[in-house]
């Protein structure tokens, strides 16, 4: 009997032995992993670092210009995959403007009562719709003028301009002191437009009217990139637009909406 146990010894030993340079190998592997997670670690701690410094060495302006760029992509983006969505966000507000803007009613887009436009308007005609406004009572008031506006000659300093369009802002804002009332930028003319010697200063326009809208606290909508992205949903004219564009103008319009 004692002679059979001691032959087991040497295989309870070399079980123990097998078990011990296993639970080393294990706790050696897990030191590894610790160590290399770690330094995986200490790694995006140091590119967060660096992406945070680099953030410092930028201008706060042109690091919101850069977040807005990527917000209006993204509403450019939901005007391809959810129209719907984009036309519901318009109910109860109002767009006031020229015969570009007729384009909202007249593709049956939004109800003919909520647009206020008329081919040849103007800016100063805002004010001789107050009283149609005060009945609509809408949440948001879109403004959509500009392109006969430059090329009138009433106005042939951009700061005059600006200013009118303060005034006529001031008169909604004054009738419905609970709407908001937004202010878009001049969509400029397509590559077939007839040339006009006021569309080389439609920058200038825009320009003045944005510097306008910040000192006033107002909200401005630049239609800048959406214009450029769809040049080729102008009609043949280069003035007015095609059904599709306006999708995109009004997915544009509510990245400002979002953004208040």
């Amino acid at each position: 009997m004692r002679t059979g146990k001691r032959a087991h010894l040497p295989d309870i030993k070399f079980i123990l032995l097998a078990a011990g340079i296993i639970i080393i190998a294990v706790v050696i592997i897990v030191f590894i992993y610790k160590n290399q997670k770690q330094e995986q670690n200490k790694e995006k701690v140091a590119q967060g670092i660096r992406y945070l410094e680099s953030l410092e060495q930028q201008d706060e302006a042109e690091i919101n210009e850069r977040i807005k760029a990527i917000r209006v992509r993204h509403s450019l983006d939901m005007a391809d995959t959810d129209e719907s969505m984009i036309w519901g966000s318009f109910e109860s507000c109002a767009v006031m403007g020229d015969s570009r803007a007729v384009g909202f009613s007249f593709y049956e887009f939004l109800l003919e009562d909520w647009v206020i436009a008329e081919s040849g308007s103007m800016i100063t005609d805002v004010s001789e719709h107050i009283d149609q406004l005060r009945r609509l009572n809408p949440e948001r008031v879109f403004l959509c003028f500009g392109i006969n506006d430059i090329t009138c000659g009433l106005w042939p300093e951009p700061a005059d301009y600006a200013a009118e369009c303060a005034a006529q802002m001031q008169a909604v804002i004054g009738a419905l002191p609970n709407a908001e009332v937004y202010l878009n930028s001049i969509l400029p003319p397509g590559p077939t437009a007839i040339w006009n010697e006021s569309y080389a200063r439609l920058g200038e326009y825009n320009a003045a009217l944005k510097a306008m809208t910040e000192q006033q606290g107002y909200r401005y909508i630049d239609n800048t990139y959406v214009a450029e992205e769809h040049q080729n949903l102008y009609q043949d004219d280069g003035l007015h637009l095609q059904p599709d564009f306006y999708k995109y103008w009004a997915a544009n319009m509510l990245t400002e909406v979002n953004e208040q």
